[in-house]
């Protein structure tokens, strides 16, 4: 196989390729991982369920969701950290210790940069007195430390439209407005409600202003919103895990019909409002994948690809959706997960290379521990076939990859893991392993 170069290509500069059939093969491992750091559960963190970003000097940052000095939470608040390239190795530096109530709690999103190099992001718990979440943004200051700003924690899960428990990445648009979602609220999807998409506006010299853009409601809506993407003109794509039309978990206590998730638009309106389409229903059987889950990955603006929980004959799959016009968008199976040898169950973002090739996680399959793969889909004019990069081993390890992975500039891929190594936490405190192309 020629060397591989793991490096993310920009979203829409690839042209659509069309539908092929999955073709798919289980190789060795690569052998060139490494772990960079494993987390103690102490003051250090605990526990990351986030993927990770990179800045401009390819130092790392991300967020635990236990660990650190905050007493108000049994096993710790959460931390945001950074890990810093040296001549000794990477050295670990928490930015900020969650400490619980009005400060928030249990960060399960990574940090973004603004333009301005503040970081921004998520707890899923804490807040204004209701304790469903806030967002946060962190400032380096002249001290050498950075210093935290609620920016907003009006978050509830009953009568808000807005919702609560926020739990996926932040994104910008080119006005530095920011966007996310809420996991839980408005509705009865699950029993705990079906969430919502809101925008953060920045005020001069002031607060920042949210507005609820779509609270989900019940099926034929989605419900239980992952990531976004906004387009150039605005426009704003993200998947829910359930609702739409597609029959999946009928549940007769409550009388209601979970579905099988959905890919959907909004559009903005010439007022404040916006105008919710769905694109897509995903349904059972016929071998495609149901519950998508993670952020959307764009190759052009008529072809995306994602992840699923379940479904496509197996155990989660990669999809592709493409606008075929009059057609409406339609479905493929990149791949098809089906557990031993192969993965299970995918999470997170997938990343492309400068080859074209897709890179993600598993959080669980890939042989006799079954605890996840790190994967790549090459993509030939017979289909897309798999190559697994890396098996996670284990307890002493690591083990269960909740996110993706992100790539620096030499194509080196970084990740973490929920658990695995050592630490108070059961099963481990978890770890962050980088991932080097092959020699």
């Amino acid at each position: 196989m020629p060397r591989k170069c793991f490096r993310i290509a920009a979203s829409f500069i690839l042209a659509a390729t069309g539908v092929l059939p999955v073709i798919s093969s289980s190789t060795s491992p690569a052998s060139n991982y490494k772990v960079i750091y494993s987390f103690t559960g102490g003051s250090d963190g605990g526990q990351p369920v986030s993927d990770l970003t990179l800045d401009s000097a390819g130092n790392l940052y991300g967020t635990t969701s236990q660990g650190g000095t905050g007493t108000a939470c049994s096993g710790g608040c959460g931390t945001v950290f950074e890990l810093k390239r040296s001549a000794d190795g990477w050295k670990e530096e928490v930015l900020h210790s969650f400490l619980g109530g009005l400060d928030g709690a249990s960060p399960q999103a990574g940090v973004i940069f603004d333009n301005s190099g503040n970081l921004y992001g998520t707890t899923a718990l804490g807040g204004n007195g209701y304790g469903y979440g806030t967002v946060f943004k962190l400032t380096p200051n002249p001290s050498g430390g950075w210093t935290e700003w609620i920016i907003y924690s009006g978050f509830n899960c009953y009568g808000n439209a807005v919702g609560c428990v926020p739990e996926s990445d932040l994104v910008f648009d080119a006005q530095g407005n920011l966007y996310g979602t809420t996991s839980e609220g408005n509705g009865t999807c699950l029993g705990n409600g079906c969430g919502a998409v809101f925008k953060l506006t920045p005020q001069p010299n002031g607060p920042w202003t949210e507005t609820t853009l779509h609270s989900f409601s019940d099926p034929p809506d989605g419900g239980v919103p992952s990531g976004v993407v906004v387009d150039s003109d605005g426009s704003i794509y993200g998947l829910t895990t359930y609702g739409g039309t597609g029959q999946c978990n009928p549940n007769l206590l409550y009388g209601y019909v979970l579905g099988c998730g959905i890919l959907y638009k909004l559009t903005p309106n010439s007022g404040t409002t916006w105008t919710e389409t769905i694109l897509y229903n995903f349904a059972r059987g016929g071998g495609f994948g149901r519950y998508p889950s993670g952020a959307l990955f764009f190759d052009s603006p008529n072809h995306l690809f994602g992840v699923t929980r379940a479904g496509g004959d197996g155990i989660g799959s990669i999809f592709e959706l493409l606008n075929t016009g009059k057609g409406g968008w339609q479905e493929s199976e990149a791949h098809i997960f089906f557990g031993d040898p192969d993965g299970a169950r995918p999470v997170g973002r997938l990343v492309r290379d400068t080859s074209g090739n897709l890179i993600g996680v598993t959080g669980a399959g890939g042989g006799t521990n079954g605890n996840g793969i790190v994967y790549e889909l090459e993509h030939s004019k017979s289909g897309w076939k798999e190559r697994i990069l890396h098996r996670f081993a284990g307890p002493q390890y690591e083990l269960n990859p909740l996110a993706g992975v992100v790539s620096d500039t030499q194509g080196h891929l970084y990740g973490t893991t929920k658990n695995g190594g050592g630490g108070s936490c059961t099963l481990g405190c978890g770890k962050v392993y980088e991932l080097l192309p092959d020699p």
